[in-house]
């Protein structure tokens, strides 16, 4: 279905309660569906000296329904204050449907600032349901924004890659000062049509999570939140600087030089399972090496792509210092190598007969 719900402070919401509350939905909606958009809504604080602009949420993700995995376009910026004098911001949530994500760029569509309410006044009130989005499709082209951030287009290539190699997600930290939305537009781009809504997109950071399809976040280094995670969270990607990209050939041409992408078939909604996360005792990304000889992705085919590689899991899977592997296969099979040991002994020890 599609749907909107305008998430602010108000005197009282349109569904009960008050401060942050629904303002305004589309007449009809499931009230879980609400709930589940509601919670989409929050802002979280930003570095000292950020811009309203800085601040701003743009964001794609998925939230599950019973009927299957729903997507949700989303905008939540400041909004001055509210009528207590506190600080205030609006969140304006889409829900698509299956044949918008089919005609829509989720970068784009962030993009579009028309489509997206500035501020919330009058009274809570149902909406009407949104008219249908238009097409939404990038110019194409290599990713020139990269190159003059990095030197190198074939960075968003690399970038790209990694965080799609992650099963909870990831964050691209880039430097100060540059244009996430465009380097997130142009990264986008270069993907089929039919893998843009394999993953969730946002500006800001987002915690990797449970949720049902995994989100790339492209971030400021300044945020409180890169300050405060491990400097080795295997979810934080930043580039690499005075190497070459590594990634794909295709990908990496395409980055370049804008040409050689082959769109075969629409994109369908993204029907993932749940990913349950939790940090393990140690946060670690896997080593360079190691990441050059794991297989990546074919993110330039539109075909379904196998199981991400997790980063999380490689770290814990990678060889430790004293030699020998610690993943849970190599562990099951000790373990099983040992039982069969004591049964052995156990059963010989009966044949036998006590000790005379």
């Amino acid at each position: 279905m599609r749907a909107e719900v305008i998430h602010t402070s108000v005197r009282r919401g349109l569904d009960g309660g008050t401060g942050f509350a629904v303002a305004a939905r589309t007449g009809g909606m499931p009230r879980v569906l609400v709930e589940s958009v509601s919670a989409l809504s929050g802002l979280s604080e930003a570095w000292n000296g950020a811009s309203d602009w800085d601040r701003t949420v743009r964001a794609t993700r998925a939230v599950s329904m019973p009927a299957g995995v729903q997507w949700v376009a989303s905008v939540i910026r400041p909004s001055g204050m509210d009528h207590t004098g506190r600080g205030n911001r609006l969140a304006h949530h889409r829900v698509l449907d299956a044949d918008e994500v089919q005609r829509c760029d989720p970068a784009q569509l962030l993009c579009d600032h028309e489509r997206w309410m500035a501020s919330f006044s009058g009274e809570p009130r149902e909406l009407d349901v949104p008219a249908p989005l238009p097409d939404m499709q990038p110019a194409g082209g290599a990713a020139n924004a990269w190159k003059s951030a990095f030197g190198d287009a074939g960075v968003a290539a690399e970038m790209l890659e990694r965080a799609f190699q992650s099963g909870v997600g990831a964050w691209i930290v880039l430097p100060a000062g540059v244009d996430r939305l465009q380097l997130l537009q142009e990264m986008v781009a270069l993907l089929p049509t039919a893998n843009r809504w394999k993953r969730g997109w946002s500006t800001r950071p987002l915690r990797p999570s449970a949720d049902p399809v995994p989100v790339i976040c492209v971030v400021d280094e300044r945020e409180p939140e890169v300050q405060k995670a491990p400097v080795n969270a295997a979810w934080m990607l930043r580039p690499r600087v005075g190497e070459p990209p590594r990634a794909s050939e295709a990908l990496l041409r395409y980055a370049r030089e804008g040409a050689g992408q082959v769109v075969e078939k629409p994109a369908e909604v993204v029907r993932a399972a749940t990913v349950a996360w939790a940090p393990p005792a140690r946060l670690e990304a896997a080593s360079p090496a190691r990441a050059a000889r794991s297989e990546s992705p074919d993110l330039m085919s539109s075909a379904e792509a196998p199981e991400a590689t997790n980063p999380i899991r490689v770290a814990m899977d990678a060889p430790a210092r004293g030699g020998w592997p610690t993943s849970s296969r190599a562990m099951n099979i000790v373990l099983w190598i040992g039982a069969a040991g004591l049964l052995g002994a156990a059963a010989w020890w009966l044949l036998r007969g006590p000790a005379a």
